[in-house]
């Protein structure tokens, strides 16, 4: 009863609206073929489905060991593939994937706070670093997820944050010993 429940509710949390296509519904159910012809047919609304997929992934580890796994990688398989597609300049094999430290979720959270919003945009090309290796980084992996929740998190809590003092926090992030072995050039 329990599983059948939380399946219900991972299902529920990148759910198909009515009037969106069966492109998009089946992008947001992890068709790694219908993102992709999402993103020819229609960038505008490929970005968009990646934002509620990427929110979806970071709802469902919130339920850490309770979502279900095929979902999660079908949710995780969508937000590649769309990311991809969108034109990240990252090989399909992920070697030496650059990445960006404004990620979607934390450019969202930016452009509600106080002080800092208009300042900064999704993927700014301002602020990229490139990963050591595939392991390191290979799309929206879990520390991903993990470290836009603390910036999101930091930003909730420091409303009146000054562009340098958010500055200070990612290279606070980027300078741990755990993230400088998947960035060994940092921030």
């Amino acid at each position: 009863m329990l599983s059948s429940l939380l399946w219900v509710l991972l299902t529920q949390i990148v759910a198909c609206t009515p009037g969106e296509t069966s492109l998009v519904c089946n992008c947001k159910a992890g068709m790694v073929s219908a993102c992709v012809a999402l993103v020819g047919e229609d960038a505008l609304k490929a970005e968009q489905v990646l934002d509620e997929v990427q929110e979806g992934l970071e709802q469902a580890s919130q339920m850490a060991g309770k979502a279900d796994e095929k979902k999660q990688q079908q949710l995780q398989s969508a937000a590649e593939s769309l990311s991809q597609s969108l034109g990240s300049s990252e090989p399909p094999q992920c070697k030496g994937q650059d990445h960006h430290p404004i990620s979607r979720p934390i450019a969202k959270r930016l452009s509600r706070h106080t002080t800092l919003k208009g300042l900064y945009k999704p993927r700014d090309p301002r602020f990229v670093t490139r990963a050591k290796d595939e392991q390191s980084h290979c799309g929206y992996q879990q520390w991903h997820r993990d470290v836009d929740r603390e910036v999101i998190d930091w930003l909730d809590r420091n409303s009146k944050a000054t562009p340098e003092q958010f500055m200070d926090k990612l290279r606070e992030i980027y300078s741990r010993p755990e993230m400088r072995a998947r960035f060994p050039d940092g921030l």
